[in-house]
């Protein structure tokens, strides 16, 4: 059995078990935890997946488990976990990262120091 068939067989199989279908999303795409970047590190191999026949089954697979469960109830985790993904221009990285460094925090600090000022602005607080 190759990779995109354990792939296949693997989604097939959650799919009958989960209550919400952004379970069976993250279970396949979640960054660092889904199968899919496990099997395919690189974006060389994930862009030759994803023009398998696998991975459209997969998608199909997606589509009938959000009929299922509904969009918004699935899209709504029962509770988060605090991580968040972002992906920004290089030099915003490098920005980013020497402004941390020269206020010696680290770039996390930095950035949710930086949305908090900006929420509170919203908000009106200072």
């Amino acid at each position: 059995m190759n990779n995109e068939t354990k792939l296949l067989a693997a989604a097939q199989a959650k799919s009958q078990i989960v209550d919400r279908w952004a379970d069976l999303w993250n279970f396949l795409f979640d960054p660092e935890e889904g199968l899919i970047a496990k099997a395919y590190p690189t974006r060389a191999a994930r862009a030759d997946f994803v023009q398998t026949a696998e991975y459209k089954a997969i998608r199909k697979l997606l589509a009938e488990t959000r009929q299922r469960t509904g969009l918004v109830a699935g899209a709504t985790p029962k509770e988060k976990s605090g991580r968040f993904v972002l992906r920004l221009p290089k030099s915003m990285h490098a920005a980013l990262e020497h402004e941390a460094a020269h206020e010696g925090v680290s770039l996390n600090q930095l950035v949710v120091a930086k949305l908090g000022c900006q929420l509170g602005a919203l908000v009106g607080r200072d």
